[in-house]
C-alpha cells in the first residue's frame, strides 16, 4: 500500500498576488485552500463576495506580507500549491471568508474546515 503525504511548508511571504494567492520567499506560489475571492478583473468563479478584489489582496497583504507562514498541502492547481496556510496560528482562509474578503468554495472545503468562518450578516450590512 502506498501512502502519500505532503510535508508543511513553512516560508516569508514576499508577495501577495490576490485575496486568495501569495508567493513565497524562495518562489513558491500558494494558492488558500477552500476559499474563492473575486478576481482582480471583477470576475468571480462561484459567487461573489462581499469585498472588491483589491480589498480582498489588501487584506491578504496586511495578514501576511512579510510574515513567516506554515502552509499544509492540499495539492497543486495552476502552478500553484495549494494548501491551508496559518500565520501564528491563524488561518488565512477562514479570515479572509470571515472578513467578507473570499467566500467558502464547498467544493475545496469537503470536510467543512470553513463553516465557523462564515461573516455574520451585520458585519457586512447584509440582509
Amino acid at each position: 500500500m502506498m501512502v502519500l503525504t505532503f510535508l508543511a511548508i513553512v516560508g516569508v511571504v514576499a508577495s501577495v498576488h490576490d485575496g486568495d494567492t501569495l508567493r513565497l520567499a524562495d518562489g513558491t506560489r500558494i494558492r488558500l485552500q477552500g476559499i474563492d475571492a473575486n478576481e482582480l478583473d471583477g470576475s468571480c468563479h462561484v459567487e461573489c463576495a462581499v469585498r472588491s478584489a483589491t480589498e480582498a489582496r489588501d487584506s491578504l497583504r496586511a495578514l501576511a506580507l512579510g510574515k513567516t507562514v506554515s502552509v499544509d498541502p492540499t495539492g497543486r492547481s495552476y502552478d500553484r500549491i495549494t494548501g491551508w496556510v496559518s500565520v501564528a496560528g491563524r488561518d488565512l482562509s477562514c479570515a479572509q471568508v470571515k472578513g467578507g474578503y473570499a467566500i467558502r468554495w464547498a467544493r475545496y472545503d469537503r470536510e467543512g474546515r470553513l463553516l465557523k468562518c462564515q461573516p455574520r450578516k451585520a458585519d457586512h450590512g447584509l440582509r
